[in-house]
């Protein structure tokens, strides 16, 4: 299985000894151009197409988890056809004078990191139908100019500072300490993603060369292999997540029957559908039901699982269960996930509506 990462940057990567063959996803942005390559064959870049983002450098790229691809300028957020490479402009992200420089998608919402280099940077979640970002943290982050962020692989939050030279790590709380000094100067665009590893896509000033490395939260830092065409500025990494199965939901009313119908998945394969009332509660905790998959907002694990079993000879299921009558008025969110699916989580759509 493949797992899709994305590069906002001038460049294609080249990965030696990755874990994963990686569909990596880049805007080269010297040719304003979307497209892709394997990271088995780095050096072969497949263009897609102009994404027509002539506003500034393409700062921010990802796949939230329904398979659609965003970016962003660094003041407006745009939507991006992956199969022409054409932006649309969305809005603008109501930030001020700062500079929004990386997106990533926790499975739940959308994050954002901007900058104001000097003055500080912020974490916000970023509104899809609007552009609109909304600040996450009361205060400023320990970055002075954050250009890169992710989500590790192991859910927790990592951000790149191209004054300090540092990745670091945001708590819950927007606690932050430090990772990995850099062992260079990472000057200009950056950035960060987690696919089969945690991935820093980085320019090497004193090298003047594109870079890619893979690092940890224990401190490990990797050099990787050198990108092409060279990258300056507007270089960020972002994890694609895409479902791999179909969620539909009926319309839940409270003391009538519901129905959660899972599609396109392999036959007689073993499936769980899990349930919550808040974001991020719908996370499968692979120690406690030996999934190995995760999806809604990593960290919270607050799971209850609706129904458990194998699809059909034809790859789906359909689950009923009669809605409580106290459950009128709840939000619930409910998706499903295939077991047996590690390291790469093959997870539902997530449905979100309230109990009539």
């Amino acid at each position: 299985m493949k797992k899709s990462i994305l590069i906002a940057c001038g460049c294609a990567v080249t990965l030696t000894g990755a874990a994963q063959a990686d569909t990596i996803w880049g805007i080269d942005n010297g040719a304003d151009t979307l497209g892709t390559f394997d990271s088995a064959t780095p050096g072969v870049f497949n263009p897609i197409g102009p994404t027509g983002i002539v506003s500034g450098f393409v700062n921010s790229i990802e796949f939230d988890g329904s398979g659609n691809l965003w970016a962003s300028d660094g003041a407006s957020l745009y939507s991006v056809d992956t199969g022409s490479g054409a932006g649309s402009l969305v809005g603008s992200h109501g930030i001020g004078g700062e500079t929004m420089t990386d997106f990533s998608w926790d499975g739940a919402d959308m994050y954002g990191i901007s900058t104001l280099c000097g003055a500080g940077s912020q974490l916000w979640t970023v509104d899809l139908g609007s552009g609109a970002a909304s600040n996450v943290c009361a205060s400023l982050l320990a970055g002075s100019c954050d250009v890169g962020f992710t989500f590790g692989t192991g859910g927790e939050m990592f951000a790149h500072d191209i004054v300090s030279d540092v990745i670091y790590s945001i708590d819950g709380s927007c606690g932050t300490s430090t990772v990995i000094p850099m062992p260079f100067d990472t000057n200009f665009g950056q950035g960060l993603t987690s696919g089969s590893e945690n991935y820093h896509v980085a320019f090497n000033a004193t090298a003047f060369a594109g870079e890619l490395y893979s690092f940890d939260g224990s401190g490990n830092y990797n050099f990787l292999g050198t990108l092409l065409p060279l990258q300056i500025a507007g270089a960020d990494v972002e994890a694609g997540f895409k479902p791999c199965i179909s969620l539909e939901v009926n319309e839940l009313v409270a003391g009538q029957e519901g129905r959660w119908w899972i599609t396109d998945a392999e036959p007689f394969a073993r499936y769980v559908i899990v349930f919550g009332y808040l974001p991020g509660e719908t996370v499968v905790d692979s120690s406690a039901f030996s999934l190995c998959a995760t999806f809604g907002i990593k960290g919270i694990k607050k799971t209850r699982i609706l129904s458990q079993g194998k699809t059909s000879i034809h790859g789906d299921a359909l689950v009923k269960r009669t809605i409580p009558h106290n459950q009128q008025g709840r939000r619930a969110l409910t998706q499903a996930a295939m077991r047996d699916t590690c390291p790469f989580e093959c997870v539902s759509n997530l449905d979100d509506q309230v109990v009539l």
